[in-house]
């Protein structure tokens, strides 16, 4: 299995069909990050923000993005955004392989990472890193990078 990291965007081939399979399992992300792209509300185009996809043989079969939290006026926090593996292709390490290269050079423009995870990816990211919080409005997990060289 050859897993490519490529830069996506809802115009993608297999975006839709991704997309759909989501909707059908009750998450709403592909739907939003389609919606905010075709808008121009979020096009992951500021300094740091990034989308990409997981294909393998030309199939997107995961996605996941970085963006300025737009739900703090904290400096240097970065959102880690829509997440999503193809059902089939779960638990072959694609999510960790997303994870892994949409945080790569993060600390460049972010010292923190936070996440509004559904409980059944809470494992999968406290094994990455990701501290739970209680009590923090659309944040179950944060990443703390500041102790990275900036």
């Amino acid at each position: 299995m050859d897993i490519q990291l490529i830069n996506v965007t809802p115009d993608s081939p297999g975006f839709a069909e991704l997309k759909s399979q989501s909707m059908a399992e009750g998450f709403n992300m592909l739907r939003r990050l389609e919606d905010n792209w075709l808008s121009g509300q979020n096009r992951f185009d500021r300094p740091g923000e990034k989308l990409i996809g997981a294909s393998v043989d030309g199939l997107i079969v995961g996605v996941c993005g970085l963006n300025v939290d737009p739900f703090t006026q904290a400096a240097g926090t970065g959102r880690l955004r829509h997440l999503y593996v193809d059902s089939g292709w779960r638990k072959r390490q694609v999510g960790s392989a997303l994870l892994r290269e949409i945080l790569k050079d993060s600390v460049h423009w972010f010292d923190f990472i936070n996440t509004n995870a559904p409980p059944s990816a809470f494992t999968f990211y406290e094994r990455a890193g990701f501290v739970a919080l209680t009590g923090i409005e659309k944040v179950t997990h944060h990443l703390c990078l500041r102790g990275s060289a900036r």
